[in-house]
């Protein structure tokens, strides 16, 4: 029994090297392709990998970057984003995304939030879920080694140094895995989008017979609210609301 699990483990590390070593070998041609100028070819390289559901912000921050490269705004922004969802630290996608925005017609100011609203957000937006999650695990396993520091420890001094430790650890421990369930539920449950079509007109309510309330042009991103049919209520940043075609966008 144990040679079998044995045996299935050491296929699963080796399937699993082979498909890293597979998505590897596309994405360094994929690199050569974009290097050449050959956009198109690099584009479809990448998102090869995507279809096999192995996601990267590497990957849709050079998808992003080729788009960008043959002036089609709206689908740089769009992986921008999607770059920045797995990597909202990234100091070259936050540029690249702020130089894209750059090119749009449309330029919202976002409806001011109360300092404590935007501070808060401003923490839990620093990793992703993913990155929270870590962060919690690595000072788990700095308040374990604490506690048992503080257990075998005979000098004073020092258990009550590894009190102190675990104490401070175990406290960013648990905020880090607080932060990590906020941002998975932002994640999950806030849906944003780009705008594609070249103008979109936004109306009162979910069909063509309703007021034209203003217009929005591509590369925009707002805030998917609800769906009826063939429409969306969506949101832009100052927090005007109405509804638009679901073909005019697409969700980040």
């Amino acid at each position: 029994m144990k040679n079998l699990i044995f045996i299935i483990f050491m296929l699963i590390l080796f399937i699993n090297s082979v498909n890293a070593k597979d998505y590897n070998e596309i994405f360094n041609k994929a690199n050569d392709f974009y290097t050449k100028g050959e956009y198109t070819k690099a584009i479809e390289l990448y998102e090869s990998i995507l279809k096999d559901r192995y996601e990267s912000s590497e990957i849709y921050f050079n998808i992003a970057n080729a788009y960008y490269k043959m002036k089609k705004i709206p689908e740089s922004i769009l992986y921008y984003e999607r770059a920045r969802k797995i990597a909202p630290e990234d100091e070259d996608i936050n540029f690249n995304l702020k130089i894209a925005n750059l090119r749009i017609v449309d330029k919202f100011e976002s409806v001011p939030k109360f300092f404590i609203t935007e501070w808060w957000e401003s923490i839990r937006d620093l990793y992703s879920s993913e990155g929270w999650a870590k962060i919690f695990i690595i000072f788990l396993w700095i308040t374990f080694l604490s506690l048992i520091g503080f257990t075998i420890s005979w000098n004073s001094l020092i258990k009550r140094l590894f009190f102190f430790i675990a104490l401070a650890t175990i406290i960013i421990s648990l905020s880090s895995a607080f932060f990590a369930v906020q941002k998975q539920n932002n994640e999950k449950y806030q849906q944003t989008a780009i705008i594609f079509s070249p103008r979109v007109d936004v109306r009162s309510s979910p069909d063509e017979k309703g007021t034209i309330l203003f217009i929005l042009h591509e590369g925009t991103k707002v805030e998917v609210l609800d769906s009826v049919g063939e429409w969306s209520k969506i949101r832009i940043p100052r927090g005007d609301v109405g509804w638009i075609d679901k073909n005019s966008f697409e969700i980040v």
